[in-house]
């Protein structure tokens, strides 16, 4: 029977589908508003996980403020940092920086080529004797390479030593990533800088100097007396905004002032930040579907007036009055359904186009099946509640009265 009752529904959105369609609009947009941030959420949560090491967004990066006294780490500062965090962190790595005639240095330990999120596409890299025994040996970022007339087998001239280029490193994404996270040119990127300088903040130029392409790369064991400039841990990225809070009171609990770069993503995807926003979200879902039903239950009570003779030639053909109700039930469920159904899709449209119109490189969209099929349900569900009324408008109906007007 209810089948029979649901067929007959989808009669009546056949006979008037532009009206319907109409009706339905507070259920699609209200349903499509449920859909957007699970799709933006679910799916850029997914992607940090998946990309976290091209996204940046599991790397905490650390440099100390300009000031009169030294900005680089010293031995204590780097082995208080190990030994704290160590069983937290995936991935340590220090860096020193140095300017030299043929360019700018990065002095690197073991490990130090993956922590900028580097890979060798020419040659190859260092191994583990040459960087502990500080080797006179090199490895070129590929658009320095383009500046510096070398190729691997070459030499290069380096503290007045010749330097062998062993290989040419390229970042393992194609993306440009600032210390932010933010895309190389992206809008939000120059205005977090702009701010900055307005601010009067020092700018982290070994930061900016460890993101670029044109350095190149010596064992840091070479000269072990140039000092650490910059400190990047990886750990999981649930745990990287307490870390870097721990980090930064350990840091000035020792007299240091330092800057610490994590992906600007990070407070929104795991802090109170996201959960405000979804409870905003599911108050606005839930007023507009509630608005939607609204407008399909007063569409079903003009429909028991159109329908008056239908009604009740059913009642004298033997339906009870509880047959008429049913009808009227799962007829206003069934529409408010396909308006949840035709809204998923719209909120996921919707989601797309938010990651196209504004393209960041940890944020992407996925389908939320879980959330998809709990909004159609509480769609259905208060479409049902609200078939209510036009089922008691039904019952009221006296049929012979009505067959004599008519």
């Amino acid at each position: 029977m209810v089948l029979r009752l649901i067929k007959n529904a989808f009669r009546q959105i056949g006979r008037q589908p532009f009206r319907t369609l109409l009706v339905l609009q507070g259920v699609i947009w209200g349903t499509a508003l449920g859909v957007l941030p699970p799709a933006l959420i679910h799916g850029s949560m997914q992607k940090a996980e998946d990309d976290a090491e091209s996204s940046g967004i599991d790397r905490i990066t650390i440099a100390l403020e300009r000031r009169e006294v030294s900005e680089s780490f010293t031995g204590e500062d780097i082995e208080m940092l190990q030994t704290k965090y160590g069983d937290r962190i995936r991935a340590f790595n220090t860096y020193a920086m140095r300017r030299n005639r043929s360019g700018h240095l990065i002095l690197v330990e073991e490990g130090g080529l993956e922590g900028r999120g580097m890979k060798i596409v020419s040659g190859r890299g260092f191994t583990d004797e040459e960087l502990k025994s500080g080797a006179r040996v090199c490895v070129l970022d590929d658009e320095k390479l383009e500046n510096l007339v070398a190729e691997v087998g070459s030499k290069v001239r380096l503290f007045d030593e010749e330097f062998e280029v062993i290989g040419i490193a390229a970042p393992k994404s194609d993306e440009k990533v600032d210390e932010f996270g933010y895309n190389s040119g992206h809008f939000m990127g120059r205005f977090i800088n702009a701010l900055k300088q307005n601010m009067g903040a020092i700018e982290g130029n070994h930061v900016k100097r460890l993101r670029r392409r044109d350095n190149i790369m010596i064992p840091h064991a070479f000269r072990p007396q140039v000092k650490v400039n910059v400190i990047e841990m990886r750990a999981d990225p649930k745990l990287i905004l307490d870390l870097r809070d721990e980090i930064r009171s350990d840091l000035v609990a020792v007299g240091h002032q330092p800057i610490i770069y994590t992906n600007a993503l990070l407070p929104f995807l795991f802090r109170s930040t996201l959960d405000t926003f979804v409870e905003l979200n599911r108050a606005v879902f839930f007023l507009c579907i509630v608005v939607g039903t609204s407008v399909v239950c007063v569409l079903m009570v003009l429909s028991v007036v159109e329908r008056q003779r239908e009604i009740a030639i059913r009642r004298v053909e033997g339906a009870r009055k509880w047959h008429v109700a049913l009808q009227f039930i799962v007829e206003t469920g069934t529409i408010c359904s396909v308006g949840a159904m035709l809204g998923v899709p719209l909120g996921c449209g919707l989601a797309a186009f938010r990651v196209w119109l504004e393209p960041l490189e940890a944020v992407t969209w996925a389908f939320p099946p879980v959330e998809s099929s709990v909004m159609v349900c509480i769609v259905t569900v208060i479409g049902l509640i609200g078939g209510l009324l036009p089922a008691w408008r039904a019952m009221r109906l006296d049929p012979v009265e009505v067959l004599r007007n008519e």
